[in-house]
């Protein structure tokens, strides 16, 4: 469904991201793991469209121009950002009605926002409310139930669990294992190595911007010498 090929960054002469090949097949949970600084985001943002970038970035079978993040949402890849890039002033349902921007089937779209309404029920009680308000784990579930409003065929989570509490990172999590059951095909971008590795069937390890370990996600996380070094602190 999604394959890059040398994909490379630079900031200026920072060379942030250096070659890196992966690959996601439909209906997968791919995990991007990575120390901060690593790498991860910046290859994530190239290969939705934010940033510019060499290599080959193949999605559906096409290759993806650069630069075409709206466009690659109306094809069905759709960003939850890190920060959950939520609308604070405005209302948590103003923010999902956002998310079905790219959709023309607005009763189709009612429909879908009731039901994400029912799915996050924390939404249903504040939907009134200015998104700013709200704790930084209910922007997260804003953040992903406004991405899944886009109807996305390839999702992808940009450090969900980054800044919340152990609660509700516990609940990030569920909510991508349920995603599975689903179908949807997900790529996450994460430092909780072993709680991503929990609900991936695949990883990518990314150190100072090359892959450094990749394969089955249970086998990475019982670990490879290279993988387990990697991700031994998280234990």
């Amino acid at each position: 469904m999604l394959e890059v090929k040398g994909l490379s960054v630079h900031y200026g002469p920072i060379h942030a991201v250096k070659g890196i090949d992966l690959r996601i097949d439909r209906g997968e949970i791919v995990a991007l793991l990575g120390a901060n600084g690593a790498g991860k985001t910046t290859a994530l943002k190239a290969i939705v469209g934010l940033l510019p970038y060499a290599g080959e970035v193949w999605y559906e079978s096409r290759r993806l121009p650069q630069g075409a993040a709206e466009k690659m949402a109306r094809r069905g890849l759709v960003l939850v950002p890190e920060g959950r890039g939520i609308l604070s002033r405005m209302s948590v349902e103003e923010n999902l009605w956002m998310g079905a921007y790219v959709r023309r089937d607005r009763s189709a779209v009612v429909r879908d926002i009731a039901g994400m309404i029912e799915r996050f029920p924390i939404l249903r009680e504040r939907r009134n409310a200015p998104a700013g308000l709200l704790s930084g784990g209910e922007q997260q579930m804003l953040a992903i139930a406004r991405a899944l409003l886009a109807r996305p065929r390839l999702l992808v989570l940009d450090e969900p669990s980054l800044g919340l509490a152990p609660l509700m990172v516990e609940r990030v999590f569920e909510i991508v294992s349920d995603l599975r059951r689903t179908g949807l095909t997900v790529l996450l971008v994460e430092q909780k190595a072993r709680q991503a590795l929990s609900v991936a069937d695949r990883a990518y390890v990314i150190e100072l911007g090359r892959v450094s370990a990749a394969g089955p996600a249970a086998e990475l996380a019982h670990g490879s010498a290279l993988a387990d070094a990697f991700l031994g602190g998280e234990r």
